[in-house]
């Protein structure tokens, strides 16, 4: 039984690798074929339900942070992204609602506590930007507008925003809620130190730190 087992075993790995050697033959000889095949080939990697992750590096005191990333329907939103909490035997997630787009660069900065709170994490997306709060586990939104720095809090991955002027006032709203300004404080001053940045693509998430790859300029908030 055993004999018969380890012959039906060894057939299957032939069949597999003669079946890989021919795929190979014919890409090499007919690379059309293999142009042909990369769009099919994402769209059914995307439909897979996975979840890639990496880790955001942060002071062991606050804990650690991690970058999800999850595959849907291809018909729907191409990702869903999260945010990882993680202190001591407490697990926390939030949503971040990076709308539609796909994830290829996300510049992260980290400013220290103050007598605000924090520490924070900043994440920076072309014209998109969140700001992580360690201490509270929160998430929201940042918004600029006219030389004013806004920020307002996230509850959920469809948060919608709006600005408006109204008698020599900036309202401005996140989902449904009041957003605060920080014009004027240290979040809002500094750009904060630059840790890296979270890269991706249909195959990969990591994490690229400072020292590996130099902060890069992020089109739209140039």
């Amino acid at each position: 039984m055993k004999k018969a087992f380890r012959i039906v075993r060894t057939g299957f790995i032939v069949c597999v690798v003669v079946a890989l050697l021919f795929a190979a033959v014919a890409l090499f000889l007919y690379p059309p074929l293999g142009e042909a095949t990369k769009s099919p080939i994402k769209k059914a990697y995307r439909a897979l339900p996975l979840q890639m992750s990496c880790v955001i590096p942060i002071p062991p005191e606050y804990g650690t942070l991690v970058f999800l990333r999850h595959g849907i329907h291809p018909s729907l939103s191409p990702y869903e992204y999260k945010l990882k909490f993680t202190i001591a035997s407490t697990t926390i997630e939030r949503s971040l609602p990076f709308d539609t787009r796909n994830l290829t660069s996300v510049n992260s900065y980290w400013y220290p506590a103050n007598q605000q709170g924090g520490p924070w994490v900043r994440l920076q997306y072309q014209d998109v930007e969140y700001l992580v709060n360690m201490k509270d586990q929160k998430v929201s939104r940042i918004l600029r507008h006219k030389g004013h720095i806004f920020s307002g809090d996230l509850s959920g991955d469809q948060e919608g925003t709006a600005i408006v002027e109204s008698g020599g006032r900036i309202l401005v709203s996140v989902g449904r809620r009041e957003a605060y300004e920080i014009t004027g404080t240290p979040l809002g001053d500094s750009s904060g130190e630059y840790i890296g940045k979270i890269e991706g693509n249909y195959y990969r998430l990591r994490f690229v730190t400072a020292r590996q790859s130099p902060e890069g300029k992020i089109r739209g908030l140039e």
